[in-house]
Parts: C-alpha cells; sequence; structure tokens
C-alpha cells in the first residue's frame, strides 16, 4: 500500500507528540536528578543505559548501509549530543525553572527560522498562524513575569541563560543538517548515543570522576537513578528518535511548529 503525504503527516504528528510530552517533563526531572550528581554524571550515566538498550534493538531492526557518511554521522552526533546537551544542563544548574523554560520554549522558533533561511522552506498559511502565536506566547513568557514581580537577575542567572540559548542554537544545527541530508534514523540514533556515551566519559575523568563514584551515587540517590532512567530510555531511545524519525515526513520547521 502506498503512503499518501497525509499518512506520513499523520505519523509525524503522533511521533511528535510522543516526543514533546516526553521532553516537556524532562526539566523538573533533570533538575531534582542534578541535586545529587554533575551534570556531566548525569549524562555518561544516561548515555551508556541508552547505548546497552538501544544497541541490540538496532542489530536487529536495521540493515547494513554502506553508503552511511560516518564522517557527517560523527558529527551530527556531536551537535546533537555533548554540545548541545552540556551547555543545556550547565545552564539548568544556573537558572530558575521558570528562566529554563522560557529559554527553552525560544529554540523551536530558532529552527523554524533556520528551516526557512537554510533549508528555503515554505511557511504555508496556518504554519505562519502557528509561528506567530508561538513567537507571541514566549514574548508572552519572557515579559510577563517581568511586570507582575520584580526579579533580581544574578550573573550566574545570566551566564545560565546565555549557555541554554547556545545550546538551543547548537539543536537548530542538528536539526537542519540531519535533515537536508536525509541521515538514516536508527543509525544517527546509535552513534549520537555512543558519541555521548564517549564524550562525558571523558569529561567526567576530566573532572576527577569515575564509574565507581557515579555508580555509588546512583545507588544512594534514587531520585537520580530515577531521572537518569527516565531520560536514557523514554528521552533518549524514544523521544530523540522519535524526533529525527519526525522529520523524515515533514518538514523541520513544521516540526517545531508542532512543539506549541
Amino acid at each position: 500500500m502506498s503512503i499518501t503525504p497525509s499518512s506520513n503527516r499523520a505519523k509525524a504528528y503522533a511521533l511528535l507528540l510522543v516526543n514533546t510530552v516526553i521532553w516537556g517533563l524532562s526539566a523538573p526531572i533533570i533538575k531534582q536528578s542534578l541535586n545529587f550528581v554533575s551534570p556531566n554524571e548525569f549524562l555518561l550515566a544516561r548515555f551508556f543505559i541508552a547505548s546497552i538498550i538501544f544497541l541490540p534493538i538496532f542489530l536487529l531492526t536495521s540493515k547494513p548501509k554502506s553508503h552511511n557518511n560516518w564522517w557527517l554521522l560523527i558529527i551530527l552526533a556531536l551537535l546533537g549530543t555533548p554540545l548541545t546537551l552540556t551547555p543545556l544542563y550547565v545552564g539548568l544548574t544556573m537558572t530558575t525553572s521558570l528562566e529554563a523554560s522560557i529559554l527553552i520554549a525560544t529554540g523551536p522558533i530558532i529552527t523554524i527560522l533556520g528551516g526557512v533561511i537554510f533549508l528555503r522552506e515554505r511557511v504555508n498559511k496556518m504554519e505562519k498562524i502557528g509561528l506567530a502565536l508561538a513567537i507571541s506566547g514566549t514574548l508572552v513568557l519572557i515579559f510577563g513575569p517581568l511586570t507582575t514581580i520584580s526579579l533580581t537577575v544574578s550573573k550566574p542567572s545570566i551566564i545560565g541563560s546565555l549557555l541554554i540559548t547556545l545550546s538551543n542554537f547548537i539543536w537548530t544545527a542538528f536539526c537542519l543538517i540531519s535533515k537536508k541530508f536525509k541521515t538514516d534514523t536508527n543509525t544517527l540514533s546509535l552513534v549520537s548515543y555512543v558519541i555521548g556515551l564517549i564524550s562525558f566519559s571523558f569529561l567526567v575523568y576530566s573532572e576527577g570522576g569515575s564509574i565507581t563514584q557515579l555508580g555509588t551515587k546512583l545507588i544512594i540517590s534514587p531520585l537520580a537513578l530515577l531521572g537518569v532512567t527516565f531520560q536514557a530510555i523514554l528521552g533518549s531511545i524514544v523521544a530523540f528518535w522519535a524526533y529525527i524519525k519526525a522529520q523524515e515526513y515533514i518538514e523541520a520547521s513544521e516540526a517545531s511548529v508542532f512543539t506549541y
């Protein structure tokens, strides 16, 4: 049976709905876990678990492809995992939940504009309305609290905000490049998890940590272990994969509009 454009869009929306729900729950769970482990320790444990679980799934469901551009996959994996997540997680430790939510909400807007500018994606009337609503909602989130309460902006908060904004731009680069070169979803996911595992292993050891210390922290801190497991299985294997897969069916800008 042939796949029609409408069925493609339905698949994409279903995948994006799963992604949006899971990633929408992630920020408070991550912030709670970071009370017990460092950002790099959290991410090391996350990608260790994700790699172990996803590898057999990949081997059972994916056919070998000799034409994979491995350098491109490695670059994308670096963009999508350590280069996006390190500033995001460090930024989360330096900002409030409100500030983090506001800043993360600007990410899809950057991706939408990037898709229009660099991929020449067309935005139809309904998508323009969605984009306008998204930008308006984000502006309300940003400036609304300033009209009702007095905020004291600290230096760490400013640095944290800049780090989260940087993460948004790097994630946009990842989305646009992966969309442009039509990378295989399963292969990119696996390479991303492995690159994440290698990168955060190095960063944890550079901090003077070790796998043994991390394991001990997770054992004595059930909330940290719960957060790591949530992000490894749902945040990475399910939500990350779902977002990449959805981009096979619709434009990057449309996928980002859906987030709102």
